[in-house]
């Protein structure tokens, strides 16, 4: 089941976001304003547009203050400009949608829904339930959501297609540096 143009709609702009939130948007402005698209700028420019972006996420989650504004500021800068129109749904006031894109199986919200110009699901991307709140999992995310604003045939309903490899590395290293010098 998909979700109707008119309840897209009814969700909150980022800047309807930040009027809700008031004074206590603060975290949630600054992130937003540090997060650079870095070396995926060009790939965010060359996504087809229009692209419809529902994202659910909870609020009172530390993951949505911290994602939230990275899914923002990808939208904000992705395709021609004005060409990616993002919704923000918090599931506390929107269960039927969290229950149609439910969290689980190494999946946790942030969520986001994408549709094309026809209203086409071309995409779905979740935060990974085991990605940490490091410099390198706003790379992932960046990368996530791009699958799946490109939608077919580039790699559809996929997110994240590193992060296990890169999640790897991590505890690799952080190994590597409790050992003791010499031999094993």
């Amino acid at each position: 089941m998909s979700v109707p143009r008119d309840r897209f709609r009814d969700g909150l702009t980022w800047d309807d976001w930040l009027d809700v939130l008031g004074g206590q948007g603060a975290a949630w402005r600054r992130r937003f304003e540090e997060v650079a698209l870095g070396e995926l700028r060009a790939d965010y420019e060359d996504v087809p547009t229009p692209r419809y972006v529902l994202c659910l996420f909870d609020p009172g989650d530390a993951a949505a203050v911290e994602t939230v504004p990275i899914v923002a500021r990808a939208c904000d800068q992705a395709g021609v400009a004005g060409g990616v129109d993002l919704r923000l749904f918090p599931i506390d006031k929107n269960r039927d949608l969290a229950d149609q894109y439910p969290a689980g199986a190494g999946r946790s919200f942030p969520a986001c829904v994408v549709f094309d110009g026809d209203w086409i699901q071309v995409g779905v991307w979740w935060l990974r339930s085991d990605a940490g709140l490091d410099a390198g999992r706003t790379h992932e995310a960046l990368r996530g959501l791009l699958d799946a604003l490109r939608g077919p045939p580039n790699r559809p309903w996929q997110g994240h297609r590193h992060y296990g490899e890169h999640r790897r590395k991590q505890v690799e290293q952080a190994e590597r540096a409790e050992r003791p010098p010499g031999p094993p």
